[in-house]
């Protein structure tokens, strides 16, 4: 009975799983069970004894009555045949007790003589072990499972707090990744509309000082076609031509009127070659001050773009500029490169045309020394010789500029190559630091993967 009991609750054993209340509370209905089955036992072994004890006092008590009766009966039927006189036995109740406690004195005997009772006995003890082995078996598999329990839910306990740290991790790397690309991505957002307005400026500023330069270039052509126009009209030949005819004149005069008539002619005709002089010497110095004008305005203006570069270029150091940006600087500085070298060359293109210039005012010079014998005129055409060799060493000066800003702009154009090269570079590790952190990504999802396998795998195999 008792391992048919076992085995009916052992088919009601909780799961590895549940909790450790629920095992204390299985094992306790367990013992209660077994305690319970043993006094239902002892109890039907009093019963049975007792009944055996009554049973044999009420045969016992029908047996004196029928002897009663019977000897009552002999008695009334044949007096005189049996004259043998019988001992009546009056029934008691203490005599009952005396014989039900020697009847339980026989009872125990017997079952000490009786062999079947003996193996009996053992075979009772031997199920009695068998209990009792099977509840320390019991208890062991449930400590066990309790153990075993314990430590799967200190492996999910622990697996569930490292799949959040996961997650969260993941998490705050998305949003940081996020954040840096919302920022890159306004970053170069505003350097682009930044280059692009810089760019348009640059443009812009380059065609009025292409406008202006163009619209000087044509005023000074149009006044050195007066001025030559003017020269073409006066012959130097023919004035000393007339000048000597004139001074023939004079040596051949007799007359007083005829004299003065011919020396008004001549003093008139130095006169307006005077005139013709310094109207071309005061054109040209109008040209030469318009020239060193434009100049020291297109110095200050590339003074001022230098500067504008300077600090564009401190700000692309700063701000760590995208190469969008400075593929625009680099075009910007190559047309900047190229249009100082167009005017360097229109400069010394100038300048050769002055030299020509000069040179061929001092071919008039000579032309005309025979005519103007006066110093004041020699020491005007010596100052506008000085003034045009100033105006000379100053264009030089302002060529050997020219030619230092274009090296500085060189330099800087070296510069922002080096760092388009350093930006390529960071560029390159922050792509590879990018793929690194995916990598790990990718790499922490299969660990996730593969501990969420590992889980169900142990807990099959427990349930099983």
């Amino acid at each position: 009975m008792s391992f048919k009991i076992l085995e009916e609750q052992s088919v009601t054993v909780p799961d590895q799983t549940s909790s450790e209340v629920q095992m204390e509370n299985w094992s306790k209905d367990v013992v209660r069970s077994y305690h319970e089955q043993e006094i239902i036992v002892r109890n039907q072994n009093s019963q049975s004894d007792d009944q055996l004890v009554t049973s044999s006092a009420g045969c016992l008590q029908n047996e004196q009555n029928k002897l009663v009766k019977q000897t009552a009966f002999e008695e009334t039927k044949l007096p005189v045949e049996n004259p043998r006189c019988f001992q009546v036995i009056d029934f008691r109740p203490e005599d009952v007790t005396m014989y039900c406690t020697t009847e339980k004195f026989k009872i125990t005997e017997h079952r000490n003589s009786d062999p079947f009772c003996d193996f009996m006995v053992p075979f009772q003890v031997a199920e009695n072990v068998d209990k009792d082995k099977t509840i320390s078996l019991l208890q062991k598999e449930l400590n066990i499972l309790r153990i075993s329990n314990k430590k799967l839910q200190e492996k999910l306990a622990q697996e569930g707090k490292e799949l959040k740290t996961l997650k969260l991790e993941l998490e705050l790397l998305e949003r940081a990744t996020e954040a840096k690309i919302a920022e890159k991505s306004a970053v170069l957002v505003e350097e682009i509309y930044f280059a692009q307005r810089e760019h348009d400026e640059a443009i812009m500023s380059r065609l009025k000082l292409a406008n202006e330069e163009r619209d000087e270039a044509i005023s000074q052509a149009k006044q050195l076609e007066k001025s030559l126009k003017e020269l073409e009209n006066i012959n130097p030949e023919e004035n000393d031509m007339t000048l000597q005819e004139l001074l023939n004149r004079i040596n051949n005069a007799d007359t007083g009127r005829a004299i003065q008539s011919n020396g008004a002619i001549i003093m008139d005709r130095i006169y307006k070659t005077n005139k013709c002089k310094e109207k071309i010497t005061t054109e040209e110095m109008s040209t030469v001050i318009e020239e060193r004008d434009a100049a020291l305005s297109k110095c200050k203006r590339l003074e001022q773009e230098l500067h504008h570069l300077k600090e564009q270029n401190q700000t692309s150091a700063n701000n760590m500029r995208h190469l969008t940006a400075e593929n625009n600087q680099e075009r910007a500085l190559k047309a900047k490169l190229l249009s100082m070298q167009q005017a360097r060359e229109t400069a010394v293109q100038q300048y050769k045309k002055l030299k020509e210039e000069i040179q061929t005012l001092r071919i008039y010079y000579s032309l005309h020394k025979s005519l103007s014998q006066e110093e004041s005129l020699k020491d005007q055409f010596n100052c506008t010789l000085s003034t045009y060799e100033d105006a000379l060493k100053n264009r030089e000066d302002i060529v050997s500029i020219t030619q230092q800003q274009n090296e500085e702009l060189a330099i800087q154009l070296q510069q922002a190559l080096t760092e388009r090269a350093n930006m390529e570079l960071k560029l390159q590790q922050a792509l590879e630091a990018s793929q690194e952190a995916n990598e790990k990504v990718q790499k922490l999802e299969r660990l996730v993967d593969v501990l969420r396998k590992k889980v169900g795998a142990g807990t099959i195999r427990t349930v099983i």
